[in-house]
């Protein structure tokens, strides 16, 4: 278990990472959308890997089939009303919707939740991992430029 938890933080890593290169250019029309789905496709990996270390599992019961990244965070931050966590599920909802329907520019209503997700997301993978994202990105990075 400790070789998948190892490639679910490097793939998370690598999600995170993508999300900020989506979201810094301005160049794309899609990068509010395209933000929501890397990072919290890199918040469900790492958590998993942190519920894999903590001994539990990542699967239903008699399947294959892994537990959603709401299934991850009830696991893991189980104080609804911890902050963290409010801005974990705002960010899925907007990923959730824009998967099924066009959003609106919402940029200036969510890029605060953004950037409080990429502050909490480099804490939490240093607290979980071990792991210091600006070994992976220069700190400037985790910035998010606004229009």
């Amino acid at each position: 278990m400790e070789d998948l938890s190892k490639r679910l933080v490097d793939k998370s890593i690598e999600a995170f990472i993508m999300g900020l290169e989506i979201y810094n250019k301005p160049t794309i029309k899609y990068r509010i959308e395209g933000f929501s789905f890397f990072v919290c496709n890199a918040w469900e990996l790492m958590l998993k890997a942190e519920l894999l270390k903590r001994g539990g599992s990542i699967y239903f019961p008699d399947s294959d089939r892994t537990i959603s990244l709401e299934g991850a965070i009830r696991k893991i931050y189980t104080d609804k009303k911890q902050p963290l966590r409010v801005n974990l599920e705002k960010i899925i909802e907007l990923r959730n919707t824009s998967t099924h329907f066009i959003t609106e520019d919402y940029e200036t209503i969510y890029a605060p939740f953004f950037q409080s997700c990429v502050l909490n997301f480099s804490e939490q993978l240093k607290r979980f991992h071990n792991i210091d994202v600006t070994d992976y990105i220069a700190q400037n990075f985790l910035t998010l430029s606004v229009n």
